[in-house]
């Protein structure tokens, strides 16, 4: 991979933010966010439920990074008193959506290409979908970017998504059983976190072990009510032995109580600011290189999970700008 590094500072090309700001004694998040693939950390849409239908569940998502960006639009303060943290330090940007209209297997070609390009910039993704199913093209580029190095992989997610593929198609319940097919990607260098007994067949989860994956269950980490602790050993033991991290973060994870617009919703899960501040702490550190939202479905439910959402990339940022070097 070029070392193609953006130093803090820097001017930035573009002129004009996305979102202009109608409060000039209170900047948001969003009128620091510029147009382009080019910046620290760099949002980017994936709009397809494809996926998702052909896992059986219920439409919608498609309309998440659409839902979610509204969200953004006067959310966060740029500077950040509670953690003493400055956004402005950063360059955000928006790259867009992925091309609508798309087969589903041309959309996942065209994800792929869309984030090794802002990897190849020296870029952060933070992808938003859209179905699970994105979760797998992201981590290709990931893998392409980074050859003959090692990668892993941490699943945040009431799910394993390890199903078997549907008639030879992907869907959103198979992104993590692509993954670790791939002669690249070593399945000790993989942890699914949080994930719900009543939501993993015995078969997967005995798939997930036998390639060497490991699986951290929600029971055990609420039996010391200590989440955000059991997230910190399972990132830093991936990142300890990886050059490159990423954390794929599945809306569904998150309780429906503070999370209801996910195809599928839970009474049982993590909590909403246990939510942001995993995401805070992904963004933190330095070997996450690519970061996925998937599952917002606001079709279902939109104002709370898109709250959570948009928080989620505020909180990334937060992260991000507070590595010693960005």
């Amino acid at each position: 991979m070029k070392n193609n590094r953006l130093t803090c500072g820097a001017v930035y090309k573009a002129r004009q933010p996305f979102y202009k700001g109608k409060m000039k004694d209170d900047p948001r998040l969003a009128d620091i966010i510029y147009p382009g693939t080019e910046g620290h950390v760099v949002l980017l849409g994936f709009p397809y439920d494809e996926g998702v239908g052909r896992n059986g569940g219920r439409l919608g998502a498609r309309q998440g990074p659409q839902a979610m960006r509204a969200w953004l639009r006067r959310y966060g303060t740029v500077y950040n008193p509670e953690f003493g943290v400055e956004l402005s330090r950063l360059r955000i940007a928006d790259a867009g959506d992925v091309a609508v209209g798309l087969p589903l297997e041309q959309a996942h070609a065209a994800l792929t290409a869309k984030v090794a390009e802002i990897l190849e910039k020296g870029g952060l993704p933070f992808v938003v979908g859209g179905g699970n199913d994105q979760s797998w093209p992201n981590m290709q580029a990931l893998l392409d970017a980074y050859e003959n190095r090692p990668v892993g992989a941490l699943n945040v997610d009431a799910h394993l998504d390890v199903r078997p593929l549907i008639d030879g198609q992907a869907h959103s319940g198979s992104p993590f059983r692509l993954m670790l097919e791939d002669a690249r990607f070593s399945g000790e260098h993989f942890i699914e976190f949080a994930t719900q007994g009543s939501q993993a067949a015995k078969e997967h989860v005995e798939y997930v072990r036998h390639r060497h994956g490991h699986i951290h269950w929600l029971s055990e980490i609420y039996m010391n009510d200590d989440a955000l602790g059991w997230f910190n050993a399972a990132l830093g033991r991936v990142s300890w032995d990886c050059d490159a991290v990423f954390v794929s973060f599945d809306l569904d994870s998150v309780r429906m109580a503070d999370c209801p617009g996910v195809s599928c919703p839970s009474v049982m899960g993590l909590r909403g600011s246990e939510a942001l501040e995993i995401a805070r702490i992904a963004g933190l550190n330095r070997k996450v290189k690519l970061f996925d939202l998937s599952e917002y479905n606001p079709l279902i439910e939109e104002e709370r999970t898109g709250r959570l959402a948009a928080s989620m990339f505020y909180h990334f940022c937060l992260g991000v700008a507070s590595r010693k070097e960005v």
